[in-house]
């Protein structure tokens, strides 16, 4: 390869360069960002971190309901699921950060954790604890959607997509986790009043339905 060669190689590669430089400056406002979801991603931020929370906190509380003198593989199993839920709906919320033009962010200052120590409750504790877990997510994604519809007070953040978003992802799920787990409040608050042979038996024949229907 002659000088000539290397000279029009080399002239050409620093113009590529230089054009793709160009293009970068350019893109700036070429972003998959639009609409109001600038105004209510922090709120999304906060939402992923308290889902990732929960996660946590439910695989310690189905690990513990697993343990061989507790012997409770029904609640086990409904502690599991809800774990599993918050890990997908908080990936999916990592995934939709990503498709709105923000990067997929959690917030370390957010202060979410409310159960310090989950897995040390009972079998009516630990729903009570599940119903309000579940409940608080359902009230911060009823809030973000609120921010995301006509019907929040200020239009900034008004984004149909992420409404939908929220509706299809986390709203109707939560409604009937909500609803499930205070029907198992009332059985299990009726069976603890009982005898405690009538109590025991009750208990284990509640926890065997709970493995059957889930």
């Amino acid at each position: 390869m002659n000088l000539f060669s290397v000279l029009v190689i080399v002239g050409a590669t620093l113009a590529v360069s230089v054009s793709g430089q160009r293009r970068s400056a350019e893109v700036g406002p070429y972003t998959a960002q639009f609409s109001g979801y600038k105004y209510i991603q922090r709120d999304i931020t906060n939402m992923t971190t308290q889902l990732l929370s929960q996660n946590f906190d439910f695989l310690f509380l189905a690990a513990d309901f697993d343990r061989y003198h507790r012997d409770r593989p029904g609640f086990e199993q409904l502690y599991r699921e809800i774990a599993d839920q918050a890990w997908a709906d908080a990936i999916a919320l990592l995934q939709y950060q990503s498709r709105r033009g923000f990067p997929g962010q959690l917030d370390e200052s957010y202060l979410f954790r409310v159960n310090d120590h989950p897995r040390m409750t009972d079998e009516l504790g630990s729903l009570q604890m599940a119903l309000g877990e579940e409940k608080r997510v359902a009230e911060m994604a009823h809030a973000i959607h609120q921010k995301a519809s006509v019907a929040a007070e200020t239009a900034r953040g008004y984004d149909p997509d992420a409404a939908h978003f929220l509706d299809r992802q986390l709203i109707k799920r939560r409604s009937g986790s909500v609803r499930k787990l205070t029907g198992y409040i009332h059985i299990v608050n009726g069976l603890i009043n009982l005898d405690t042979v009538t109590r025991d038996m009750g208990l284990h024949l509640f926890d065997h339905s709970l493995k059957t229907v889930q």
